[in-house]
């Protein structure tokens, strides 16, 4: 797993149920001491942090088969959140395509306003298969090719435009043909 500090007292545990034994020992000891060693190291550092631990892999499962520590579960198993995937909530796309327009406008100096209604009804087409995370890379990736003030569907990188185009004939449910619609008369 990938380790990131949120903010201050907040640690952000992405992928835990990829964590081996080691770590997952490590992370356990740190929880239940509240202070971690430096390498070579002889004293410990007191720390008072929140942990908050990310995964799409049925840990109940790995505990079951011991391949994740069951007091580490129990210890991380406080207050449980189920996020469907992105695919099955296509109604949050315009509010992330939003952020991730706020957030890379900031990092790279820009003033791009978003999407056109068409690029954003073209997105809601799509089955996220990575989802959150694919959503973020590819808007991040728009910001490298240097679009005008509107991202149209010709900024969208070249094999973004052909996974979604492998997939148009594939029938859509209704809600998705609602969705797509809404869009595309700018809600």
């Amino acid at each position: 797993g990938k380790l990131q500090q949120a903010d201050r007292g907040t640690v952000f545990f992405d992928e835990i149920g990829d964590m081996n034994a080691y770590a997952q020992a490590k992370i356990l000891r740190a929880i239940e001491t509240k202070e971690v060693h430096r390498v070579g190291g002889r004293s410990g550092i007191p720390v008072d942090v929140r942990v908050i631990a990310a995964t799409n892999q049925d840990l109940d499962r790995k505990v079951g088969s011991g391949a994740f520590r069951e007091d580490l579960f129990y210890r991380l198993n406080v207050a449980r959140i189920h996020l469907p995937p992105l695919r099955d909530r296509r109604e949050d796309l315009p509010i992330l395509l939003d952020h991730y327009i706020r957030t890379f406008n900031q990092r790279f100096a820009r003033r791009l306003r978003g999407f056109s209604a068409e690029a954003s009804a073209y997105l809601l087409r799509y089955s996220w298969p990575g989802n959150v995370r694919e959503l973020r890379n590819l808007v991040e990736a728009i910001y490298i090719t240097q679009p005008s003030e509107w991202i149209t569907i010709r900024d969208l990188p070249e094999t973004f435009r052909r996974r979604i185009e492998e997939t148009e004939g594939l029938p859509e449910d209704e809600r998705t043909r609602l969705l797509s619609a809404l869009s595309a008369a700018n809600w």
